[in-house]
């Protein structure tokens, strides 16, 4: 899988490192390969870096566009553990200066105004079957991460397959037909309309309001409470670009296998008595770590990754530049603009069928559902086929992401949103930012920066002081989960929790993780 090159930066030499972050057999085959230290100036302080990127399925409408966000990190050579440093681009902006696409001539680069990383995607209207471009280029700062010239150094670099969310109103609720949902009055089943990034006022209206529904969560605000939502939180009028799928296990290992100490490790060793409590697979999950220091490696790296904690997917989070989804912005990208049906799902209606049965074979990444219909896993179904054969534990736990999409899917028949988001709803619950207590409303959508928390007995945590869990000691990191929630429901969960609007989770304050606890990120996007 790597191929690697010591580089001194002080040599104009090369590096190779191949990462794959997709795989032939998947949906949309994400792959960055080829990555090379092209050359060095010492006198500017900066680095350029050169890779070639496929995948498939690309899309831009007037609608909207998928994207490939693209992260790069140095770390040292002989470094014991490893500690891979996340390094700002050189300049921001569409197509800036140290970038180039390479040889297609049908894509572009976006670079946010941090610097964190790029986002690549179709320079025109259109869908293409096909995106391959070789010797795409970033240039990066090496300074800014804290390497000298005379460093030598590996170069790694993380793609994820995103989807862009456009600006605009769109609706929260379904009428009252979930748990929970949120309505404009108590007389008045009328979802939200939210017209502007904010505040929100929210009361207890009798009609064409906005009016707050309750569980009755610890800490959770009590139904027809009066707060504001600050216009600093993401309510998902902003345009945001998030995650097309859930967090994988292939992800999860790169991550922890990147982080700076033993000590980091501790904390999100999903192998250890916080998470499953075994280097065996448990749930489906086939995460495993050993050795000193600790190494982590997954047999399934394209099923979504399970026993997330709230700090864990935090600290992934804040590890690739991203940051946490809000509740708000969860039935944005499910339900698009349009007026919602009720009860529906995130395919937009109510028709929905558990998958129990997958092709026969090891599953690794080329598997397909083969239950009649389905479009969704939940409601404790164990599959039938793939991997079930080596026993029980194979059998009950999430499925790879995109699974039900293919060739001859419809939105509904590949459970995918109104702007093509995969997985939204069952699978594993998607973690949030609530609006339902005062932590979650005080989230104002800073996004991570690819540093963790270095303090002592805390490293390896979430650091960005407005995320739902900080600790009272900010620089302690996020080791909490106060201001989170779930959405979505899971492949254990009951079929009315995957409802878009169903809130029955949406402010639990929890710091487990549990086998079907996962999520994903998003990234506001700063040029609208």
């Amino acid at each position: 899988m790597r191929n690697l090159f010591l580089v001194n930066l002080q040599i104009p030499s090369i590096l190779f490192i191949l990462l794959f972050c997709g795989s032939d057999a998947l949906a949309s085959n994400l792959s960055v390969s080829n990555v090379a230290i092209a050359s060095r100036n010492p006198s500017t302080k900066k680095l350029t870096a050169t890779f070639d990127l496929t995948w498939e399925n690309a899309w831009k409408t007037k609608i909207n566009h998928d994207a490939v966000w693209v992260t790069l990190r140095l770390h040292k050579a002989g470094a014991n553990p490893v500690a891979k440093k996340l390094c700002p681009l050189s300049a921001s902006g569409l197509n800036p200066a140290g970038t180039g696409t390479g040889t297609s001539p049908n894509i572009e680069v976006y670079v946010p105004a941090d610097k964190a990383g790029a986002f690549f995607r179709l320079s025109d209207y259109g869908i293409r079957p096909d995106v391959v471009s070789q010797g795409v280029q970033l240039e990066i700062d090496y300074e800014a991460c804290g390497f000298a010239a005379d460093d030598s150094v590996y170069l790694s670099v993380l793609g994820l397959e995103m989807v862009y969310i456009p600006k605009g109103a769109f609706y929260a609720g379904d009428y009252g037909t979930s748990t929970a949902v949120l309505t404009e009055g108590s007389a008045d089943t009328d979802p939200w309309h939210l017209t502007s990034a904010g505040p929100l006022s929210v009361s207890n209206p009798t009609m064409d309001g906005y009016r707050y529904s309750a569980v009755g969560h610890a800490g959770e605000d009590a139904s027809g409470s009066a707060f504001s939502v600050p216009a600093a939180f993401p309510n998902g009028y902003k345009a945001f670009y998030v995650m097309k799928y859930e967090l994988t296990e292939g992800q999860w290992v790169e991550f922890l296998n990147s982080l700076p100490s033993a000590a980091a490790r501790a904390h999100h060793d999903l192998t250890d008595n916080n998470h499953k409590n075994s280097d065996a697979v448990r749930a489906r999950n086939t995460v495993s770590c050993s050795g000193s220091p600790v190494t982590c490696s997954t047999q399934r790296p394209y099923r979504a990754a399970g026993y997330l904690s709230w700090m864990d997917l935090a600290a992934f989070l804040d590890w690739a530049a991203l940051r946490p989804m809000t509740e708000l912005e969860y039935e944005k990208a499910s339900r698009g603009p349009v007026v919602p049906e009720e009860g529906e799902f995130p395919w937009g209606d109510q028709t929905i069928t558990a998958a129990n049965t997958v092709t026969t074979g090891d599953e690794g990444g080329a598997e397909r559902v083969l239950t009649t219909g389905a479009n969704a896993h939940f409601g404790s179904a164990v599959i039938s086929g793939g991997d079930s054969v080596y026993g029980a534990e194979y059998a009950y736990g999430p499925l790879r992401q995109g699974i039900f999409a293919g060739s001859e899917s419809t939105r509904v028949s590949a459970g995918a949103s109104y702007y093509g988001v995969m997985e939204l709803s069952g699978n594993v619950w998607e973690r949030t930012v609530t609006i339902g207590n005062a932590s979650g409303r005080n989230f104002a959508g800073t996004h991570g920066d690819g540093m963790l928390s270095t303090a002592s007995g805390f490293e390896g945590y979430a650091n960005q002081s407005d995320w739902p869990g900080i600790n009272p000691t900010p620089a302690r990191g996020v080791d909490g989960a106060d201001g989170s929630g779930y959405r979505g429901g899971s492949f254990a969960a009951s079929q009315g929790t995957l409802r878009v609007s169903d809130r029955s989770r949406a402010a639990e304050t929890n710091t487990a993780a549990s086998s079907d606890s996962g999520g994903r990120g998003v990234r506001t996007d700063d040029a609208n």
